[in-house]
């Protein structure tokens, strides 16, 4: 028989390793009156998250006779709150068959929500009663949204997660663990993160479409610190991105970086703790970039209104007085109130007639906006992708309909605008709003009317499009670039891989299929245009698209019909500007054929 210290060991080391499983059950039925029947919700990373979409892992097996259709509703957020996020799937199993699925819920940022969550499941099929299952959790509200692989966390995670409790009570985690085979194949689930914390035999056990999906979300911001022993290089990392230097710990990839740690396979140390409490965190980035002119230049050719009562008051004021004294005393006076029934609903209907009338004529049907985009083009074999970043701030007359649709949007997150009586989230509060965003369909508030919307957009889309490398720079002449781009090229700037700047000569418009003719850059390195476009964006965008500067082997374009690229929002938004940095990096050589698209677009982006 183990003694009472064996068996206390035991039950600690249980607990232990029970904290760092990847997957949590937020959610198991089994239907025992239908045989071997159930379904099962799991989460990645965390049941909640600040900001972005988290991933979720469903489970059925159907062995009930018949087939079925579930149907799984999330939805995140209270009562009184600004924003709540849903969404709603449906899954058909046949009968006999078990179906595993990753889901995605959008989660409100920040400064829309509060720090403890709330999350609902809903579930139902056809022919099963539907349930519904109450579920929360505190975020942390200011240190970063951290994942950790199991072998990281499975020594650490419990000392690491009392250390950061114990700095600041209102943090609840130093990560979230999760299991290599549960990562998400689409990089929107990656977006709720701030960093992903990985070692290096999962790194290597990774699926391509895994890779790819962790690519993307490095490629617009996300940052990934891979735990390896001394000596590993980034050539060891499968990534057909060179770092220039081969003793680099950092290789930045385009918005976000892929960091090299030194790790010998035991515990992490407390330290460890301090290289990512001041990591960028995105859902401060939303609440703090964009409320002010200074901070978001876009704002300046969009302009401002301010809410004029002067109108409503008079019209209010004439209401009063035709539907007491003048209705009282003439339409319907003494032996003739009868007519009370009457003469008041028809003032007060004429009243109505003529607010609305006075809203179509002053702020018209529809709205109207301005946007700022970067495109970002990677061709290599392993990527063949174009990342966007869009910025956007619109405002609205009056909406028929506030949702939209659109195959192309992985990532929408509003943005907190200086308080306005137009502001769709004004900083009182007194507004309330709902999203569901469900595969192409975003209904719910997004654009209601006479309000103003501020959003930042993301997408990553297969492309065959380049920018081809055919001879690089030597001491006696210009590199050779061929445009392999559907659209014609205004202004072309290029920093090849020794450094040297180089840029289109004036005037020349370079069409699709021709060389692009380079000359050596000045002191002042960037062109005024690409200057001039990379001043609208907001300040940590325009502080990234700097950084891009020093990046060898690095483009940026201006093109002709550059609006083609935009994120499409909602039909009715009429676009008076739309701004396009289009940058990336050149091939070496042919690149492999992508998958044939199924609807194709600008730069022949590929829809999902």
């Amino acid at each position: 028989m183990s003694s009472p210290g064996n068996a206390f060991f035991c039950l600690l080391l249980a607990f232990s390793w029970a904290s760092v499983q990847g997957q949590e059950s937020l959610y198991r039925k089994n239907y025992t009156d239908a045989g071997d029947t159930f379904i099962e919700i799991e989460s990645v990373f965390g049941k909640v998250a600040r900001h972005g979409s988290l991933p979720y892992l469903i489970t059925i097996r159907n062995n009930s006779g018949q087939n079925r259709v579930w149907t799984i509703r999330l939805s995140e957020g209270s009562a009184g709150r600004s924003l709540t996020t849903s969404a709603i799937y449906h899954i058909a199993v046949e009968n006999g068959s078990e179906r595993r699925r990753e889901i995605t819920l959008a989660f409100a940022p920040a400064f829309l929500a509060y720090d403890y969550r709330n999350l609902t499941v809903t579930v139902g099929a056809t022919g099963f009663a539907t349930e519904t299952r109450h579920l929360g959790e505190q975020t942390n509200q200011s240190f970063p949204g951290l994942a950790i692989s199991q072998p990281l966390a499975q020594r650490s995670l419990a000392r690491l997660d009392d250390a950061v409790r114990k700095e600041n009570s209102s943090n609840q985690n130093f990560a979230k663990p999760f299991d290599i085979s549960s990562l998400p194949s689409e990089w929107d689930g990656y977006s709720g993160l701030d960093g992903l914390l990985i070692d290096l035999d999962s790194w290597l056990s990774l699926s391509l479409v895994q890779r790819q999906a962790i690519l993307a979300w490095v490629r617009l911001g996300g940052m990934v610190d891979v735990y390896a022993e001394e000596g590993v290089t980034f050539s060891d990392l499968k990534l057909q991105v060179n770092a220039a230097d081969p003793a680099a710990t950092e290789l930045p990839m385009s918005f976000g970086s892929i960091r090299l740690r030194r790790w010998a396979g035991g515990d992490l140390p407390d330290n460890v703790i301090s290289q990512y409490r001041h990591l960028a965190q995105r859902s401060a980035t939303l609440e703090s970039d964009f409320d002010s002119d200074s901070e978001w230049p876009l704002k300046k050719p969009f302009g401002s209104r301010e809410f004029n009562p002067v109108f409503v008051f008079v019209l209010l004021v004439i209401f009063a007085i035709l539907v007491a004294p003048v209705n009282l005393f003439y339409f319907a006076r003494a032996g003739r109130r009868h007519r009370l029934f009457i003469t008041t609903p028809i003032i007060s209907v004429v009243t109505c007639l003529l607010i609305i009338v006075m809203i179509l004529f002053t702020d018209g049907v529809g709205g109207r906006g301005v946007r700022a985009l970067i495109a970002d083009l990677q061709p290599s074999r392993e990527e063949m992708r174009l990342y966007l970043t869009q910025e956007q701030i619109s405002r609205t007359g009056v909406m028929v309909k506030t949702g939209f649709s659109s195959d192309l949007i992985d990532d929408i997150n509003p943005v907190r605008l200086t308080g306005s009586n137009f502001n769709a989230f004004p900083p009182t509060g007194n507004r309330s709003t709902s999203y569901e965003i469900s595969g192409d369909d975003f209904s719910g508030g997004f654009f209601p009317s006479r309000t103003e919307q501020g959003f930042v957009l993301r997408s990553a889309e297969p492309t065959r499009s380049r920018i081809e490398l055919i001879a690089p720079a030597t001491e006696f002449a210009a590199p050779q670039l061929t445009s392999n781009l559907p659209l014609s090229i205004t202004g072309f700037y290029y920093l090849d891989h020794r450094g040297q700047a180089w840029h289109s000569l004036p005037e020349k418009v370079i069409e699709p299929g021709q060389k692009i003719p380079l000359e050596k850059a000045g002191d002042r390195k960037w062109p005024e245009w690409l200057e001039e476009d990379t001043d609208f964006f907001s300040n940590g965008q325009r502080s990234r698209l700097r950084r891009l500067n020093s990046e060898p082997n690095r483009f940026f374009a201006r093109v002709n019909g550059g609006e083609s690229l935009a994120l499409a929002t909602h039909p009715g938004i009429r676009w008076g500007k739309t701004v396009v940095v289009l940058t990336g990096t050149p091939t070496t050589g042919r690149a492999a054929p992508a998958p044939a698209p199924e609807t194709p677009a600008a730069l022949e982006i590929d829809a999902r």
